[in-house]
């Protein structure tokens, strides 16, 4: 199965090209974006496994699904693709849920390599009904791997992909139900706190139960796509006998500074203040501080908790200064990112114990 760094590497690199080429049109977006995903998710795009411009009978004619991921020769997952120069709507969905009903087809994909949703033919309706599962951008990938993963190989073949799909649509109910019974959940709980506090409070109480109700759907809604699956969890470093991760920095091979904690992002966060505090960081890079290439949009470091495009640092560290650090990386791509900065300023760090 697709892991959280392959996924990482895979929008760093796609990010990039994007980049450079924002207005790139259909095929080259295929080539570029859309196949190397079709290729991490392990369907192998020179096999018979993968069929490009499968025909649809629609009507009295025939429409063309851009690829169809087949296994023992039956299609599994339409992938229907569009340029990076056209944004993508309601229309572009409705064709591919409309390709995927026609055949019986329970996934779907569609992108335009900036934008992504998945899609999932839902079998408890009695009619067919193909739903969204996710709908994300290509710098939210690795925050969605879950659903990605659903169109892998390796989970349609043992099932996992339902799991996968059954964990994210329960959250989606729940989200869907509080947003329903938001007036009946706000009286209910108004009615508990005024019999024990008084008719004095219950305005208060009612607007704060609103409000509690409204965050509690936000933060449902962002982690909906996020479930992890029981039975394919991410693999996680874990830490040494002593429950501490360690960075250690080097002059000229002589130790100038240690940071330890208990948790990676917590170390990070040590290091980086270190460097920022002792060593001037801050005047040896420039702000927002893009990592690898710096071509991509996720920043590293930035004077507030966004990245390049305004997308908001789902996990992040306050620095010194007022500085974030953004640390929703794999260990991989953190002990691939993390020695840039020590760099900058003369400095060599090794990554020890939980490491």
């Amino acid at each position: 199965m697709v892991t959280r760094t392959e996924l990482a590497e895979y929008a760093e690199r796609s990010s990039a090209l994007i980049d450079e080429s924002p207005q790139m049109d259909e095929q080259n977006t295929k080539r570029k974006v859309i196949e190397p995903l079709v290729e991490l998710l392990g369907w192998d795009i020179l096999s018979m496994a993968v069929e490009l411009e499968y025909s649809v009978r629609m009507g009295s004619g025939t429409r063309k699904v851009d690829y169809a991921l087949k296994l023992d020769g039956t299609p599994v997952v339409f992938v229907e693709a569009k340029g990076c120069d056209t944004p993508l709507d309601d229309d572009h969905a409705d064709q591919l849920r409309s390709y995927m009903r026609q055949v019986g087809v329970d996934w779907g994909l569609l992108s335009n390599g900036r934008e992504f949703e998945v899609f999932r033919r839902d079998h408890a309706s009695e009619r067919p009904n193909e739903i969204s599962l996710a709908a994300f951008s290509i710098e939210e990938a690795v925050e969605n791997k879950q659903p990605l993963s659903a169109l892998s190989v390796e989970s349609i073949e043992t099932g996992e992909s339902e799991q996968i799909a059954e964990k994210i649509e329960a959250v989606q109910r729940a989200v869907a139900s509080l947003r329903n019974n938001k007036e009946r959940l706000a009286e209910d709980v108004t009615t508990v706190v005024t019999d024990v506090a008084g008719e004095a409070v219950s305005q208060e109480v009612e607007n704060e139960a609103k409000r509690f109700v409204d965050d509690l759907v936000e933060r449902l809604g962002e982690q909906a796509h996020k479930t992890v699956s029981a039975a394919q969890p991410d693999t996680v470093t874990k830490p040494s006998h002593d429950g501490k991760y360690a960075i250690r920095l080097t002059r000229d091979g002589t130790v100038v500074h240690e940071a330890t904690g208990d948790n990676q992002a917590e170390v990070m966060a040590v290091l980086v203040d270190y460097l920022i505090e002792d060593e001037d960081l801050l005047d040896a890079i420039e702000m927002p501080y893009v990592p690898g290439t710096g071509r991509g949009s996720r920043a590293l470091i930035n004077d507030r908790p966004e990245h390049t495009n305004g997308k908001e640092m789902r996990q992040y560290e306050p620095l010194s200064g007022g500085y974030y650090l953004f640390t929703s990386l794999s260990a991989k791509d953190k002990k691939r990112y993390l020695p840039e900065l020590p760099r900058r300023v003369g400095l060599e760090c090794e990554f020890t114990d939980g490491w």
